[in-house]
């Protein structure tokens, strides 16, 4: 498999810490008290501190999440000088989307043009690109298909969104939220008659699911204890400090358990991020030199299962990225997920 390109397209909304901390605290939702807020305002700025994010990309009114998806799409396309009927798959993934029926690759194979592709849907929260790819790979392998199109529109902060905070201990559950930004990518991937060196390993542990969720209206029906607690339906909560926690240290044992990754030494690195923190301990935790990691968390923050391709396109521009580097993605991810995955660029 040979990537041959990676594209991405951000809102025009450059969103800072100070102008979260502002909006939450003018938000006609917000319920703490007078006499809590100035602590609770101290707290929300500590979170923002210790996670090491700065801005982020949201859309402004006139923008849609449609509208940059296919900005994406067509420069991918553009970039890997192939035209819209040579894509024979295209997988749309991640959480942001607009309908659960149909899958919403419909609508983008019908826009783009890509009048040859069949196509569907992978929904496995940040992980989604990182599994769409090794389904991919699996395709292409086989000759099933030549080219394939992965493509996500991650705009989730304000249709998710919680503001209604009700005392400072609410900030462990509903402040990650804030730390989410936008923005859409497109990966097209190519058969390649070379063999390539491309592996990868995802682990799950389905019992932690609970950490991080947006539940639909009927998610009792689904849950094993039928008890979803506090959080209401369609609103993001996260669990993040645990959940860091749990995912960083399954990370870990996946990678050391691994012989063949933990014998590569790699050009470049890239990764899912929540915090910059968090990042730093599994760089040290897994001897993987700091300088080689793309984070892109303090500048664009949680862009969910972007946060990838998009480190991928920023550092394919800048040529940080360079063909024949050995690569190496590391995607923690809710469910808990884990994504391991090298590759020579």
């Amino acid at each position: 498999m040979r990537i041959l390109s990676v594209q991405h397209a951000l809102p025009s909304c450059k969103v800072t810490n100070r102008e979260l901390v502002e909006r939450i605290l003018a938000h006609h939702e917000f319920r703490v008290s007078s006499d809590e807020k100035p602590a609770f305002q101290f707290a929300l700025k500590q979170y923002f501190k210790r996670s090491g994010a700065v801005t982020r990309y949201h859309r402004a009114r006139s923008e849609r999440a449609f509208d940059l998806g296919t900005v994406a799409a067509e420069r991918a396309l553009a970039s890997a000088n192939v035209e819209a009927e040579e894509i024979d798959l295209l997988i749309y993934v991640g959480v942001g989307r607009g309908f659960l029926e149909p899958a919403n690759a419909n609508a983008f194979q019908a826009a783009l043009g890509l009048s040859n592709a069949t196509c569907f849907d992978i929904l496995d929260a940040c992980a989604s690109w990182l599994r769409a790819v090794d389904v991919a790979r699996h395709f292409l392998r086989l000759g099933t298909y030549r080219r394939v199109m992965v493509l996500n529109c991650e705009f989730n902060f304000e249709e998710y969104i919680r503001w209604d905070f009700r005392s400072v201990e609410d900030l462990s559950y509903l402040w990650a939220g804030f730390t989410v930004g936008e923005a859409a990518t497109a990966t097209v991937l190519e058969e390649c008659s070379n063999p390539d060196d491309y592996y990868a390993i995802f682990k799950n542990w389905g019992g932690q699911h609970q950490l991080c969720q947006i539940p639909l209206h009927n998610a009792a029906e689904f849950a094993p204890d039928g008890d979803l607690g506090p959080n209401p339906p369609l609103r993001f909560f996260a669990r993040a400090e645990e959940l860091s926690r749990f995912a960083s240290t399954q990370l870990e044992c996946c990678y050391r358990a691994d012989e063949r990754l933990g014998r590569t030494s790699y050009d470049i690195v890239f990764g899912h991020s929540t915090s910059v923190p968090a990042v730093r301990r599994v760089l040290k935790r897994l001897n993987i030199e700091p300088s080689t990691y793309v984070d892109i968390f303090p500048r664009y923050g949680n862009t969910v299962s972007a946060s990838v391709p998009l480190a991928i396109s920023l550092a394919s521009q800048d040529g940080r990225l360079q063909r024949g580097q050995r690569v190496l993605l590391l995607v923690p991810s809710a469910g808990v997920s884990i994504g391991i995955c090298q590759f020579t660029y």
